[in-house]
Formats: structure tokens, sequence, C-alpha cells
């Protein structure tokens, strides 16, 4: 899937894009899962908790995953603070038209709602 940004190209050949993975693996689930740690206090509460930070790091360790081309001339993120880095670097309105876009890939990684194995198919 080729998401199109905002912004264009610094060739003037039309607007950034990001090409994405849409068929969602093991390692995507795992990676996002992976990415929402909620570090513990000594008392075994959560230290501190940012759910936007949550977002964050889960679109970024997606992205990290799935990203397969883009106009940029940097290389595709090879890790967490690659991906990061460069989602760091995009326009604001390029943030957030890519995170609309993902938003349908983070819901699959994310969807927990898995069939009862003990409940008879209906089909």
């Amino acid at each position: 899937m080729r998401i199109e940004l905002l912004s264009q190209q610094a060739d003037g050949s039309g607007p950034n894009w990001i090409e994405v993975r849409d068929a969602i693996k093991g390692g995507d689930i795992f990676a996002v899962h992976e990415a929402n740690q909620v570090e513990l206090g000594e008392d075994g509460r959560a230290a501190k908790i940012s759910f936007q930070k949550a977002d964050d790091d889960a679109l970024i360790a997606l992205s990290q995953r799935v990203i397969t081309g883009w106009s940029f001339q940097v290389p595709l993120p090879g890790s967490f603070a690659a991906a990061k880095g460069v989602l760091s670097d995009l326009e604001g309105a390029d943030l957030r038209k890519f995170r609309a876009e993902m938003k349908p890939l983070l819901d699959l990684v994310r969807n927990d709602e898995q069939p009862d194995p003990k409940t008879p198919s209906t089909d």
C-alpha cells in the first residue's frame, strides 16, 4: 500500500510517499506488543504511563517492520531508533496523515478478539 504524504519531494516530481506491506505477520504483532511495555516501580505499580507514548511506540515499531520503500533519500529503517528518527523528521501534517493511514494496520495487530476454540463454528 502506498501512502502519499502532503509534502513534495525535493526534486519537485510529486508528493513524498511511503510504501508499506499491508499483510500483518506474527513478528509485527510481537514487535508492537514489545514496544508497549510499562515499567513497574518497587511497589509493583506502574512507575510512569503515557498513553500517547504507547501509541507512538506502537506506530514506530510497526512502521519499522512494514515500510518497504519511500521517496526519502535515507535508508529504510532497520531498527526502532532509525524508524523513530525518520518519522520524527516528517512535517506534522505528514505524520498525521501517515498515522491515519496506518491506523487500520495498527488495529489489526492490536486486535485480541480471537474466537474461543471451544465454541463450535457457525459456518
